[in-house]
């Protein structure tokens, strides 16, 4: 079950004013709920999210989470290389591949990814359809978008960025540029 924690509570874990908590919530980029009673309360998970999204330190006392990354690719041998790649450089990290947009929107949901690796060009729902929906949901709009392509382009480059990415790859993939902006996000 997940722990929720008042915004007293996560001022104390964080050493800042319970205000500052309380704005994070009010501007949107802590997700909370209330209480019948009008009281705000965080997920434990919701928390460590908004720590690691915004490089703050986790307090040792949270809960240790792994870190969850979804790997978006039609050709299934370059989501299982992605994979091996990620899982050899970070073996505590969680890795999922989907092999369509349509299979990432249902992993996306439950899954709540840090981190996406996602191909443009697939059947059905592309990339820059998934990176929106990852984008507007909030559930979801925390992850960070690795988008990777083998047409790369400056308009396609522009376009997936201006629906959320942090960066777009060309795809033959240098793996160590890969591992260099998984590093970098988580």
């Amino acid at each position: 079950m997940a722990k929720n924690l008042s915004t007293f509570a996560i001022a104390r874990k964080l050493h800042v004013d319970p205000g500052s908590v309380a704005n994070w919530i009010d501007q949107g980029l802590l997700k909370a709920h209330r209480t019948p009673g009008g009281h705000r309360r965080v997920v434990a998970e919701d928390l460590i999210n908004f720590l690691r999204k915004h490089k703050m330190p986790i307090p040792e006392d949270m809960p240790a989470m792994a870190t969850r990354i979804l790997i978006v690719d039609d050709e299934r041998a370059i989501a299982e290389l992605v994979s091996r790649a990620i899982q050899a450089a970070h073996p505590d990290f969680e890795v999922h591949t989907a092999n369509d947009g349509f299979h990432a929107g249902t992993v996306l949901a439950t899954l709540k990814p840090n981190v996406v690796i996602l191909d443009l060009r697939m059947p059905g729902m592309d990339g820059f359809e998934v990176c929106k929906l990852i984008k507007s949901e909030q559930a979801t709009q925390h992850a960070e978008v690795i988008a990777m392509t083998a047409y790369p382009s400056p308009e396609n480059e522009q376009r997936i960025l201006d629906c959320g990415a942090r960066t777009c790859l060309s795809k033959p993939l240098d793996m160590d540029q890969l591992l260099t902006e998984v590093s970098t996000v988580v």
